[in-house]
């Protein structure tokens, strides 16, 4: 039986449809019923845990063959980084008590690094405390999502501009969509493996804020240009997605770190470099499907 947590988000969905795809035994890991219907009439079981809940989560991942863990993003908190530390120490404990064979977390690029990255430094808690796990772990570590540009294709449609944190408007990043990490997650959680993993997953190329405008002026059939956000408008920009202060201050580093390179991925021989398939017109496209 393979476990996944967060099937409702962006990657879980994703990590239980493409193991569902290789035909595998799949329990998703839902807060409420209100998709279990759905779960299950796709063939999944489907269990209840909140991640507050350590005998919840205990018992969602008896004996598993194989666990997807990751951090559910809670940008309306005073201390997000408080909130990653006991998530991953009641995840820790519930795989210590629960013969879990082998997990996969969700992590990210620039998790190597202490400090400077923001959210990012979230998942550097989560990998130092699942560190400690003696069963085989790995740590998969995924580009920027393109599935955040979701939240201005209305603005690409309507006005013609893309809003863009990152700079300069040229520079290409890593980037990668959820159905990739959802790929690349099933292989591992399916493969065969001892020890400590760090798997890097790249987009099938990178892209610049440039290409991505470029990408939403060809499905759109409209001119689109990538617009810089000054710096000095990203506290309100993001207060008004509903990010506390604190929240709003660490992913304005987050987002310095990415533009000054101090985000970048680890590398070095000790790491597996996995590359996603999804160019970006298709993710674009999705991304265009999803606001009609």
């Amino acid at each position: 039986m393979y476990v996944v947590f967060g099937a409702t988000g962006q990657t879980g969905s994703a990590v239980a449809d493409a193991l569902l795809g290789k035909n595998q035994s799949v329990q998703v890991v839902l807060r409420s019923d209100k998709t279990a219907a759905a779960w299950r009439a796709r063939g999944a079981d489907v269990t209840f845990a909140d991640l507050s809940d350590l005998e919840a989560i205990t018992h969602a991942m008896r004996n598993a063959d194989a666990v997807y863990a990751m951090n559910p993003p809670a940008y309306n908190v005073a201390n997000m980084f408080a909130v990653a530390r006991g998530i991953g120490e009641r995840y820790v404990a519930a795989i210590k008590n629960s013969g879990v064979q082998k997990v996969v977390l969700l992590s990210s690029i620039g998790s190597q690094r202490a400090s400077g990255t923001g959210n990012i430094f979230t998942t550097h808690i989560l990998e130092t405390i699942f560190g400690d796990l003696e069963i085989p772990v790995a740590f998969l570590r995924a580009s920027a999502f393109l599935e955040n540009w979701g939240s201005v294709a209305k603005v690409a449609a309507e006005q013609g501009i893309l809003p863009s944190f990152y700079t300069p408007l040229e520079r290409k990043i890593p980037m990668v969509c959820a159905a990739d990490i959802g790929r690349a997650v099933a292989q591992a959680m399916t493969a065969d493996w001892t020890g400590k993993r760090i798997i890097e997953l790249h987009g099938a190329a990178d892209y610049s804020p440039n290409d991505v405008a470029a990408a939403f002026a060809a499905v759109l059939g409209r001119d689109v240009q990538a617009v810089a956000v000054p710096e000095s408008e990203w506290q309100a920009t993001m207060s008004g997605f509903g990010f506390s202060p604190e929240a709003v201050n660490s992913y304005s580093e987050m987002m310095r770190g990415f533009n000054s390179g101090h985000i970048v991925f680890e590398g070095g021989n000790h790491v597996q470099i996995v590359r996603g398939q999804m160019m970006i017109a298709d993710a674009v496209s999705k991304l265009i499907e999803a606001q009609t």
